[in-house]
């Protein structure tokens, strides 16, 4: 660790927390990790989005460093998305883009390159960056937020100091998530994108609101309708409440959550 590392590290976490006077902006968690320790993690499909996750030089040839920064989703209105006409409006995902656009024209600004990095192995970098563990529901498990946390990356030429990962296991002999799944698309670290309410498509989405499918004709659940109104209600003619069951069953991060 050199003094000059050290100290642009430091600031760029002390940026990256930062609020604004009137509205809280500013990252929840930050860890740092080397592009070198991501290189070797082959793209996989990630269903949720339909998309295979992308390497570093995919965005910039001269990175040398992720910035990983992890949001608190405090309030069930994080887990809220909204519908007009074909677009979606996902509010709990705002303050990471906002953010992570924020950090890149910092660094910019400082002589850095700098470029949003969504699109990188995010659960593996939060792991790498010291964030939390893979949790038995496939999230992201921090001590302190549980698994209530979003996360977004941003890529820079700027060389940090970087975290060590998060080795331990936060959720040991735990399957309350599992047991609490209401579609029985958990199974201990995996999960089913088949049968999770959380995990449909835009067009699956887009097909619910306009009434011309029910969740049994996009997924097939025994009783899925029923199960559907109870975990993903609508909380206006325009928006829905994501299945948040096994979030709540976890026991971590309940308290900062107001569980």
């Amino acid at each position: 660790m050199s003094p000059d590392t050290y100290e642009l590290t430091k600031s760029i976490k002390e940026y990256a927390t930062k609020d604004f006077p009137w509205i809280h902006a500013g990252a929840d968690l930050v860890g740092f990790v080397s592009v070198e320790s991501i290189n070797e993690i082959e793209p996989y499909w990630v269903d949720y989005y339909s998309a295979y996750t992308r390497k570093p030089t995919d965005y910039m040839e001269e990175g040398r460093s992720v910035i990983v920064l992890g949001y608190h989703a405090w309030d069930d209105l994080c887990e809220a998305f909204t519908i007009k006409g074909d677009r979606f409006e996902a509010f709990g995902y705002a303050r990471g883009y906002h953010g992570s656009e924020r950090l890149v024209s910092h660094l910019k600004k400082k002589g850095y390159k700098a470029t949003g990095a969504a699109g990188l192995p995010m659960k593996q970098l939060a792991i790498l960056a010291g964030l939390g563990s893979y949790g038995k529901n496939s999230l992201i498990i921090n001590p302190k937020y549980g698994p209530w946390i979003r996360l977004n990356a941003v890529l820079t030429d700027a060389v940090l100091d970087y975290d060590e990962p998060f080795v331990d296991d936060l959720c040991g002999d735990c399957e309350s998530c599992v047991e609490a799944c209401p579609t029985g698309a958990l199974a201990p670290y995996k999960v089913d994108h088949s049968l999770c309410m959380a995990s449909l498509h835009d067009e699956e989405w887009l097909r619910l609101f306009s009434g011309t499918s029910s969740f049994e004709d996009v997924r097939a659940v025994e009783n899925g309708d029923t199960l559907f109104k109870e975990h993903s209600p609508m909380l206006t003619d325009n928006t829905y409440l994501l299945c948040m069951t096994c979030q709540r069953a976890c026991p971590h991060g309940r308290e900062e959550r107001g569980l």
